[in-house]
């Protein structure tokens, strides 16, 4: 089941992202939030974290929870699990599937996902078409005894909005390494640029909230199209 928190979080950055605070350019004192959400103090305090952590508002003691100005681009934010229609709000988002099966884990990825030799992973990999042009290239293995059903129709829309809002995974943390590398003849092709040309990879490993690893993924960008953005809070 989701976490409380993680559930008030999601809400308010979806009212931040609609606007509804761009009036005040502040959210709600942190008394009207527990009326609210007839929640704790400590759990609307872990929300107001994770908002800090994404990095849509900032706190001013003794003022309030301020929102921060909007990136004047859209950017692939390093922060955030929930991908690319989430990051790129302002543009129109497609998405072609280029495979999907189910195979077992090799020895490779079994130790990646600290699984047992066989399990049984869903195979993706999609084209993510950006404003009709291509974007980035995403390949994704999701442990089948945690994610038990994935679909095209799943795939083709925001995977990460069915597997939190659908299946109520409490999504925890992810380690990212980003690098970049000569992209592939195949890659290139896809992503409409000339082999060898650069590619900006970034390689995820997601888990749940006790530390269960549920997703290995690798996404290959457009070296001319993507941003990273990287907000950080010192405390």
């Amino acid at each position: 089941m989701a976490v409380k928190y993680k559930e008030i979080a999601d809400q308010l950055e979806r009212d931040i992202q609609d606007g509804k605070f761009d009036q005040t350019k502040k959210l709600p004192t942190e008394d009207e939030l527990i009326n609210k959400f007839e929640v704790s103090r400590n759990t609307i305090r872990k929300a107001i974290n994770q908002l800090v952590n994404r990095g849509h508002i900032y706190q001013v003691q003794g003022s309030g929870m301020f929102l921060r100005e909007k990136s004047e681009t859209d950017t692939i934010n390093l922060g955030s699990l929930r991908g690319l229609t989430k990051d790129l709000t302002s543009k129109n988002i497609e998405t072609k599937i280029l495979d999907l099966h189910v195979l077992e884990a090799d020895e490779e990825k079994a130790k990646q996902l600290r699984s047992e030799v066989g399990t049984k992973l869903y195979y993706i990999k999609r084209l993510r078409i950006v404003d009709q042009e291509p974007f980035s290239i995403e390949i994704s293995y999701f442990n089948k005894d945690i994610v038990p059903y994935l679909n095209e129709e799943i795939a083709s829309s925001s995977i990460y909005s069915y597997l939190i809002d659908d299946l109520k995974l409490s999504i925890g943390f992810a380690d990212k390494v980003i690098n970049c590398e000569k992209i592939d003849e195949a890659s290139a092709g896809l992503l409409l640029v000339n082999p060898l040309d650069p590619a900006l990879i970034i390689e995820n490993t997601v888990c749940l909230t006790n530390g269960t690893i549920f997703e290995l993924s690798q996404s290959i960008f457009h070296y001319q199209k993507a941003k990273i953005l990287n907000r950080i809070n010192f405390k």
